[in-house]
């Protein structure tokens, strides 16, 4: 065979093998690749023999592994599908050519993104997930309105309302009541008691819920009433902490309030469900077992539970309200003689978030605010990018680029960096939503569920790489529209006007949205500030308050528990350094009180209305020394005296009740009227305020623990030693008056405060934060887009000088530019704050939405942010000699 075959063939054979590289190799690489090959055949022809078969093996072997793995590649696949993928290659290119510039932008988004996370995690889990129930939009709780005799429009029902409710058939699948009370608990051999919360319940509240129990069984429908086995179901936090996760658990005897009880069952980890109060917080429960009574024989006047239902499937809410509707007009007829007793479903769901939902709709609007601000400030740091660029992109333009490729590569960079920032801010979510779980009230619903889950995960992904995007399509649209001869005259000038409107309203965008968010911001921690300084009507400082829980076997009567608290109160007082001690039914601002209509009976105040003359009100039983031990002030009269051997039927009423009824101020001696008692008024006080740190809720009257005995008491120990030091102290001094008695809830009494306040604390700080990342980013913003600004207007600034501006005027000039921006963001954010300032009427306290101290604050804020970016970089201008400045042009 001559050589010019051997060589044509071989040709042929070449090309097969380049073939099995990917298209976009061979347009690229291909003539280099068979160039590279023909040499090694030519030499191999040459030595002939062995040499030729090595080389085709070889020449074989390398094209299918370098074929295949070109085909496999990453990089290689973005490439085939064309230039998306090459045009990522060289954005990333061009983001690690520009590590300051990438590094702060994905730094902010970082933050930003970070913050949004945590806020949506919240917003998410406990406002948009549904409980982990069976069809959880079918459950609804059902509440009576007393309003048509009493001032309360969300009061438990009774026995018999639930019972009612169960049977009602129709729309009503079935109906549960419970309520959730302390018990103490020993858990083994040998424990200490240790008070816990219970839910007691019917024995269907799992079925209706549609959970199973992750170990046992839950209850029969038998156990419940007189009679039933004493079963109990534990939940799964008890079981994992107080007997390490331990299966034989089940089975296992334990004593609530020193009964026996025998644990039958163990909930999955996941179950929290909660009993929604009528007046505090929904309570969830450590252990849950039945009621040792009917519940259809109770009495049908007052109520103690929570009645909760469940739909038929496809039951709207308006004939599931019909339903309950008409269940209540036969039980106003049959107990109230159609007095106008009302009953009313509620969504679980609404039911359980209702009193969060404003402070979070605030704080997600917020967040989707700062989302804003990020945007605005990611489009103005690409917009100037682009403008650095513009000599790079001129020259790109007169090589034959079009826009597209133009406007595509300025997506791609908008994109990545919100993809770098997005996974940035979920790591920073990690800790954060920890933070926020243990900043976040007590009573949050649904607080423990709060994390970074994936859909948390996906929302924030999508939102940063959507959020780059948008961004994006500000320098997008410019490099698209942009003129050739345009970018090039400008490119060569002064590095282009053709941009300068879109960076101004980026500008005017970018402090509108500050303002919005600064404003609500303001105004929260003035809020804040305002409930810090608010009176609770007690001393909240240097006292310790616990409760001494007191189980019925041991002391069955009031005469056995006035010595029991005699007791304790003498071991207490008799701490080293307590000044003062006492027992209370119910802590202020714990909503715990128990409630009474009274009667003034010939009070000046009376009006001839019954429901004005006998008022309800909340009830307190007090030991000698709780309101000294409390700091609550006497305004008259005086506090309940030593104690004594007969009753004195003495009873303190709060200054509401006094100013309503005593207008004159001659309460103090008066009769009272408490159902078959009469009582004489001994002093009266201002309100320890039950419910809302900042502001007097029902009229308080307080009885004598002796005439009016409670069995289990929190006390209130006042000393001037530390309360951590106390603790130790008290346990003993309890142990000492009986050794089977626990403490349980031991805690300063300024907590009592912090909690009521948690709320609006958590929504202050988190949109205070977000306002001053807000003003952070405006800041950055404005320093970016002023100082590109000034550094492209050198030419024109030295021009000035050269003609005998001075460097002041220039100043002047710069700061005008900058601050008639900031005037006109100012003027553009006045409707956002009308509508952040409707959002907040729910949320603030004490000060108005609109506080005009508050909004000028913010406005010079930003005034000053906006000098101080126009003042660094035009000084720094001015300071160049004009003629350099104009030969570096």
């Amino acid at each position: 065979m001559s050589g010019r075959e051997v060589g044509a063939g071989a040709e042929r054979v070449l090309r097969l093998l380049l073939r099995l590289y990917p298209e976009d190799f061979r347009d690229e690489m291909g003539s280099e690749w068979l160039e590279t090959y023909r040499d090694g055949c030519r030499r191999a022809g040459e030595w002939g023999g062995v040499a030729w078969a090595r080389f085709w093996v070889r020449a074989t072997a390398d094209s299918v592994r370098n074929g295949i793995g070109e085909r496999l590649r990453p990089a290689v696949t973005w490439r085939r599908r064309g230039n998306w993928g090459r045009d990522t290659q060289r954005a990333i290119r061009r983001l690690v050519r520009a590590p300051a510039f990438t590094l702060a932008t994905v730094g902010t988004l970082t933050v930003g993104l970070g913050a949004f996370a945590v806020v949506w995690s919240a917003v998410d889990n406990v406002l948009l997930e549904p409980p982990s129930y069976e069809r959880p939009e079918d459950l609804y709780f059902v509440w009576r309105d007393y309003r048509a005799f009493f001032d309360l429009d969300r009061g438990w029902l009774a026995g018999p309302d639930v019972v009612a409710l169960d049977t009602a058939g129709g729309p009503i699948a079935g109906a549960v009541g419970m309520r959730v009370e302390p018990v103490t608990v020993e858990l083994g051999e040998g424990g200490r008691p240790e008070e816990l919360k219970a839910m007691r319940s019917q024995p269907g509240l799992f079925d209706l819920l549609g959970v199973r129990p992750a170990l046992g069984r839950v209850f029969a429908p038998a156990e419940v009433g007189e009679g039933r086995p004493a079963v109990v179901v534990l939940g799964h936090d008890l079981w994992k902490g107080r007997l390490g996760a331990d299966p034989a658990a089940v089975g296992r005897e334990v004593r609530l309030n020193g009964e026996p009880f025998t644990v039958i069952g163990v909930m999955p980890e996941h179950f929290r469900f909660a009993r929604h109060s009528s007046l505090g917080s929904p309570e969830t429960a450590d252990l849950y077992t039945t009621f040792a009574f009917d519940l259809g024989a109770q009495p049908p006047g007052g109520g103690s539970y929570a009645g909760l239902v469940r739909a038929r499937p496809g039951t709207t809410p308006e004939a599931v309200a019909d339903a309950v509707t008409a269940v209540g007009r036969g039980l106003d007829e049959e107990y109230f003689e159609g007095g106008g007793m009302r009953y009313y479903p509620v969504g679980l769901m609404e039911d359980l978030v209702a009193r969060v939902r404003p402070a979070l709709v605030v704080l997600g609007l917020a967040g989707a605010f700062l989302v804003l601000v990020i945007t605005v400030n990611l489009a103005t740091l690409l917009l100037g990018r682009a403008a650095q660029r513009e000599r790079e992109l001129a020259v790109s333009r007169a090589l034959g680029a079009n826009r597209w490729t133009l406007a595509r590569a300025a997506l791609l960079e908008g994109g990545l960096l919100g993809l770098l920032g997005a996974a940035g801010g979920l790591l920073v979510a990690l800790r954060g939503t920890r933070a926020l779980v243990e900043i976040a009230p007590a009573e949050l619903p649904r607080r423990a569920e709060i994390a970074v889950d994936p859909s948390v995960v996906a929302v924030v992904l999508s939102t940063g790489v959507l959020l780059g995007l948008a961004a994006g399509v500000v320098p997008a649209v410019w490099a698209a529209r942009s003129r050739l001869a345009t970018v090039l005259r400008d490119a060569a000038v002064r590095g282009g006007g053709g941009h300068g409107r879109i960076r101004r309203g980026m500008v005017v965008a970018q402090v509108a949205l500050s303002l919005v968010l600064l404003s609500a911001g303001g105004v929260l921690v003035r809020s804040f500030e305002r409930l810090l300084a608010a009176d609770p009507g007690f001393r909240a400082t240097d006292a310790l308050t616990f409760r001494v829980p007191v189980t019925a076997g041991d002391y069955p009567d009031a005469a056995a528990l006035t010595v029991l608290h005699d007791r304790l109160l003498a071991e207490l007082s008799a701490i080293p350094g307590v000044e003062s001690t006492g027992g209370l039914s119910s802590l202020p601002l714990t909503a715990g009180a128990d409630q009474t209509r009274i009667a003034f009976p010939g009070a000046p105040g009376n009006t001839g209305e019954g429901d004005h003359d006998a008022p309800l009100i909340d009830i307190i039983s007090a030991t000698e020394g709780a309101f000294e031990a409390l700091g609550a002030r006497i305004i008259a009269g005086t506090a309940f005296s030593a104690p004594r051997a007969e009753p004195a039927n003495e009873v303190l009423i709060d200054h509401t009740l006094a100013d309503e009824f005593y207008p004159t101020g001659r309460a103090v001696g008066a009769t009272v009227w408490m159902g078959d008692d009469t009582l004489r008024v001994a002093g009266v006080l201002e309100q320890p305020r039950l419910y809302d740190v900042h502001q007097d809720g029902r009229g308080q009257i307080w009885r004598r623990n002796r005439e009016y005995t409670y069995r289990s008491l929190f006390y209130v120990i006042r000393s001037g030693r530390p309360t951590g030091s106390l603790i130790a102290d008290v346990r003993a001094a309890v142990r000492r008056a009986d050794p089977s008695l626990p403490v349980s809830q031991a805690r300063p009494i300024e907590v009592l405060v912090d909690a009521s306040l948690s709320r609006q604390r958590l929504s202050a700080t988190l949109i205070a934060a977000f306002a001053l990342g807000a003003l952070i980013l405006a800041a950055m913003g404005l320093f970016g887009i002023v100082s590109a600004a000034v550094t492209r207007r050198r030419t024109e600034l030295g021009i000035r000088m050269a003609l005998g501006a001075d460097a002041g005027r220039v100043l002047r000039m710069v700061l005008g530019d900058g601050l008639s921006l900031v005037g006109l963001g100012l003027l553009a954010g006045i409707p956002g704050i009308w509508v952040a300032g409707r959002l907040l009427r729910g949320v603030v306290v004490g000060i108005s939405p609109f506080d005009a101290l508050t909004l000028a604050a913010v406005a010079g804020a930003l005034v000053a942010v906006t000098a101080m970016a126009c003042w660094i970089p035009a000084r720094r201008v001015t300071a160049i000699d004009p003629a350099s400045s104009l030969r570096s042009d």
